[in-house]
């Protein structure tokens, strides 16, 4: 791999790293002034948020609304100016998440992070792929339809077939 190719996959990984402890003390080492993040455009007021700020904005809110969050590296590929980041997501919901109120359940989903860089190797850009369907059943926000539960709980992993659902 190019340096700048290594260059750009350690800045993104100090940055998951600033999200699993909650230290956003790096944050303008890492995160362009002009950072936009396409994950915080569905708040009005979030939406107004760029560079270090919003990703401490976002760091903060997430660690308030879960307990043991982690996110954990899968696998990480990078090309030109992007990286792209699959990471195994975890945690318990245990304070408001955008309006969701806690419900003490753990979760676990996958979820694609795309990151586009500088040439001086601060992330500009990020966007994400989630499984939000098993995080929102995971958290008891949806629920099937009762007539296709079984096959919800064996599509999203939340049981095996021939368990009791």
């Amino acid at each position: 791999m190019s340096e700048k190719i290594d260059e750009s996959i350690r800045a993104v990984r100090k940055l998951i790293e600033a999200f699993n402890t909650g230290d956003t003390t790096k944050l303008d080492e890492l995160v362009d002034p002009e950072y936009f993040n396409h994950e915080s455009q569905a708040s009005p007021e979030r939406a107004k948020l760029r560079g270090p700020d919003e990703v401490r904005d976002t760091i903060t809110k997430l660690r308030s609304a879960f307990a043991d969050l982690q996110y954990k590296e899968q696998e990480i590929i990078a090309s030109g100016d992007k990286v792209v980041v699959i990471l195994q997501v975890s945690g318990r919901h245990v304070g408001d998440f955008f309006g969701i109120e806690p419900t003490g359940n753990s979760f676990s989903y996958m979820a694609a992070h795309v990151y586009r860089l500088t040439n001086n190797s601060k992330v500009v850009e990020h966007k994400a792929i989630r499984d939000d369907l098993r995080f929102m059943m995971q958290l008891g926000v949806i629920e099937p339809v009762k007539k296709y539960e079984p096959i919800f709980q064996v599509w999203k992993g939340m049981t095996t077939r021939g368990s009791a659902a």
